[in-house]
């Protein structure tokens, strides 16, 4: 109900709760709950996947090791399959120090503009080994 629009007294008249505020505190705790469990289905999801490509991949390995060029593609298939799945696609290995999480910060911080709008760092944030992120304002 509260997902369609509808405000918590109404939410309390229908289904017999004492007060808004209760009924806002088991909304709250059942969109907790659910965003929870699909956290959970995501990460075994996730497990399934990579325990797919560890199983073709070694049926395939002594194959590309010993140089059939097919079963070589196929490996670099599952091995840029697997980078994309564990997001290490996302990191720009530049050469310089620490480029691995400036990089995916960098990305990370993309991704959440083109999804919400403009983000803005504050002068803190530098390309240093030592930085520290106070804070972030998303501007959308």
């Amino acid at each position: 109900m509260r997902l369609a629009g509808l405000p918590y007294r109404a939410i309390a008249d229908k289904l017999g709760y004492a007060s808004d505020a209760a009924a806002s505190k088991d909304v709250t705790r059942a969109l907790q709950m659910a965003s929870k469990a699909q956290q959970e289905s995501s990460e075994e999801l996730l497990q399934i996947e990579i325990d797919r490509l560890d199983r073709m991949m070694a049926s395939l390995w002594t194959k590309a090791c010993g140089g059939d060029v097919k079963a070589v593609e196929a490996v670099e298939r599952l091995i840029s399959r697997r980078c994309t799945l564990l997001g290490l696609d996302l990191i720009n290995r530049n050469g310089a120090e620490n480029s691995d999480v400036i990089s995916l910060l960098g990305n990370l911080f993309q991704m959440i503009e083109a999804t919400n709008g403009q983000v803005a760092l504050p002068a803190s944030v530098t390309a240093d080994a030592d930085f520290e992120v106070e804070a972030v304002e998303v501007v959308g």
